[in-house]
């Protein structure tokens, strides 16, 4: 880079270089970020944070450390070049305008201004490539013959273009994907290799080098074509899918996200943009947006959709409480294939959904009957039956664990169900054993920082710290539009939401997660934190408006609705600003129970990722705590706290107070919640529909040596005593 270091040494800045040479990226992003606090006109220290985030696949984190380094080195063409690469992979059409405009009044180099701003202009969707001069008329030759896919005519006028014009790097791009096609992959990559000396700018080259790689395993390496290609050709549609298919495959779902929203406006008609963007939202659990994507791209399919596609849709209208259409749709993949394991599992847990037990068995049993290594299946099925000691599916399943051929997500399943069959059984000390290693595989697939979280609760508690300092409501939303049911996972939300939703006036919500989002972007802002004070009555008109539209499309004539999003209690106070006759309802249980709970479960993929460690699990419990007690101590009368083990001690006292703090009449129904027929998308699906039992209190204390690391926390910070 051709910025210097400041003339004061600085020993955190080579720390910093030292941690990156070895690899070791969290500690030189520590050190960079600590001699940005201490000198902001580090331009290097900026360039090799933004430099990280690109690295790591966190190119819209880049933009803003890039951004101060420009504005102190603004003549240094290493950080204009990556400032318009960290736009080109993780900006939007903001970001953009925001990069052509600096790039227009900072940037004094015309002849670099000029080729960086073409890349999003006249270039974003191919590369202008060397023809070192053959003529166009040739190279349009090669160009019909590649798209009418004659490569043995191809290969041959690449080749005698080459003979005569040996500096085009189209030819040998042409060339290369002749030879690719014609199954020579090797001779291809030494074309592409060639293509890439004549020309390294080529996008076009970078992308059809990355298919071959692809091709031939090198996974990462096409990665990194992809990326080029992207980075040179912004609006690259074919380079912006693939290259988002390889990020989300790594569990990089925002950058995937943020490249296939380009790839979509670039073309809105492109089936497979659409189809990924939907395959992207389900790992972000977008799951309106998800099913939106797939109507889309069902309908650009003209009803020639894939089964594959047919199934996605089917459980992402499970998902938003469609379930006529999905079964519809699991249906129809199961005309055409009985035996489709996924198909049959999927519709065995929307049946298992609404308590139909009997049916869903059955349809469990055949899936692990089509797919004996299928580990969700077991762990699905075993979830809502209580096994006994002489079942034969134990054994069955320690078998299928004693395979050396289960993949790790076949083995994490299994080993869960296995723990809970072997609890049921009480063979008590064999549990643990397939327990630690089920939790251990999620903890490898979905790593979670501790730290990130402290960061998360104590930037919350900054930006909502005065919110006692409104005396009333800042909203406008006259009626009640949702009972907020909140806490921690596995302490009785679920049984509490079906307590309330058996109320005449109730519809029964779910874990609709759209309010918290809609309460964080208030304060969480892309140029950083802001207070609640700063929030307008406006913009908290706006947040209610929002969710009130959210509601009623989903649930249309709905009275008032339960809304059962654990992260709810993050936000009770701007939530409650902008909703003023909206209800919250915060449930406790004991940690050891609650937290025994949740590591012996499974979650949906890339949630509760703090659930997979004992130690984090007990750390996090603990800012569930502070948070609740944050706002007891500022607006106790805003939310109502329900004590799992008193509701199922005295079930119609402790419920007849919640039903009360709804504001609602009573009603004998919400003791017979059990007999609901509503729709329980949540681990608890078998247990409320169950009468009240005190059976898992206290459950904890037949493993309380197996789970001593929880529990030493726990009494470390003041938890439990005992």
């Amino acid at each position: 880079m051709s910025v210097s270091i400041p003339a004061k040494e600085d020993r955190g800045y080579a720390l910093g270089v030292k941690f990156l040479e070895k690899r070791q990226v969290e500690k030189a992003l520590s050190e960079f970020k600590a001699v940005v606090a201490n000198q902001p006109q580090h331009a290097e220290a900026q360039f090799q944070i933004a430099r990280i985030y690109i690295l790591t696949n966190q190119f819209e984190r880049a933009l803003e450390p890039l951004r101060q380094a420009i504005s102190i080195k603004p003549d240094s063409k290493v950080l204009w070049f990556a400032y318009s690469e960290a736009v080109a992979l993780g900006g939007d059409q903001k970001a953009e305008a925001k990069l052509l405009s600096d790039l227009k009044n900072s940037l004094s180099d015309a002849q670099l201004r000029i080729s960086l701003q073409d890349r999003f202009t006249t270039l974003r969707k191919s590369s202008r490539p060397a023809l070192g001069g053959m003529n166009r008329a040739q190279a349009k030759q090669m160009l019909v013959a590649a798209r009418d896919r004659k490569f043995d005519d191809l290969e041959k006028l690449a080749l005698r273009a080459l003979r005569k014009f040996p500096k085009s790097a189209m030819s040998a791009n042409m060339l290369a994907v002749a030879q690719s096609a014609l199954g020579k992959p090797e001779v291809a990559r030494k074309s592409f290799m060639s293509a890439l000396k004549l020309d390294p700018d080529y996008a076009d080259a970078y992308y059809n080098y990355g298919r071959l790689l692809v091709q031939q395993g090198s996974n990462d390496e096409a990665t990194n074509c992809f990326k080029r290609a992207v980075t040179l050709a912004p609006g690259m549609l074919q380079a912006l899918v693939v290259l988002s298919v390889s990020l989300n495959g790594s569990k990089h779902h925002r950058a995937a996200k943020i490249l296939l929203e380009r790839a979509v406006k670039e073309n809105p008609t492109d089936m497979i943009a659409n189809l990924e963007l939907g395959n992207v939202c389900v790992k972000m659990n977008e799951y309106d947006r998800a099913e939106k994507q797939y109507e889309t791209a069902r309908a650009l399919s003209k009803g020639e959709i894939s089964l594959e596609h047919r199934l996605s849709l089917a459980q992402m209208q499970s998902k938003n409480g469609k379930d006529e259409s999905a079964l519809a749709n699991f249906d129809a993949v199961l005309d055409q294939e009985p035996n489709n394991a996924v198909a049959l599992t999927a519709k065995a847990g929307l049946l298992q959904s609404f308590g139909q037990f009997d049916e869903a068995r059955k349809i469990f049993k055949l899936a692990i009957a089509q797919d004996p290594q299928n580990g969700e299946a077991y762990r699905m099925f075993v979830s809502s039956e209580k096994i006994k000691a002489n079942d034969p599916i134990i054994d069955d399943m320690i078998g299928v664990a004693d395979s050396n051929k289960l993949t790790s997500s076949q083995r994490m399943n299994i080993s869960f169900a296995i723990s809970k069959a072997l609890e049921d059984a009480k063979r008590d000390s064999e549990v643990f054993g397939y327990l630690n290693e089920a939790n251990k595989l999620m903890r490898n697939s979905y790593p979670f920082s501790m730290q990130t979280r402290f960061d998360e609760i104590n930037a919350l508690r900054k930006a909502y710290d005065n919110v006692n300092g409104f005396d009333t409501a800042q909203g406008c939303a006259p009626e009640q539009p949702a009972v907020f049911i909140t806490g921690m996972p596995r302490s009785g939300t679920t049984l509490v939401e079906q307590i309330i939703a058996s109320h005449s006036r109730v519809t029964s919500g779910g874990e609709l997660g759209h309010a918290s989002g809609l309460a964080r972007e208030l304060v969480v802002r892309s140029e950083g934190l802001r207070s609640l004070a700063d929030v307008s009555d406006e913009e908290f008109s706006t947040l209610s408006e929002n969710y009130r539209n959210f509601i009623r499309d989903r649930f249309e004539g709905a009275d008032c609705v339960t809304d059962k999003t654990i992260t709810t209690y993050m936000h009770i106070g701007p939530l409650k600003l902008a909703m003023p006759n909206a209800k919250f309802i915060v449930v406790r249980r004991d940690p050891r129970d609650n937290l025994f709970s949740i590591y012996k479960n499974k979650f949906p993929d890339g949630t509760h990722a703090y659930a997979y460690n004992m130690e984090d699990l007990a750390r996090f419990y603990t800012t569930f705590v502070d948070m609740i007690d944050f706002w007891r101590e500022r607006i106790p009368d805003w939310f109502y706290e329900v004590q799992y083990e008193d509701l199922v001690a005295n079930p119609e006292k402790e419920s007849r107070k919640l039903i009360a703090a709804c504001g609602l009449e009573w009603e004998d129904a919400c003791l017979n919640f059990h007999e609901n027929k509503n729709k329980v998308q949540t681990l608890s699906v078998y247990q409320v529909r169950q009468p009240i039992s005190k059976a898992s209190v206290k459950g904890w204390k037949r493993f309380e040596k197996d789970i001593e690391p929880m529990l030493k926390i726990l009494r470390e910070d003041g938890h439990v005593t005992d």
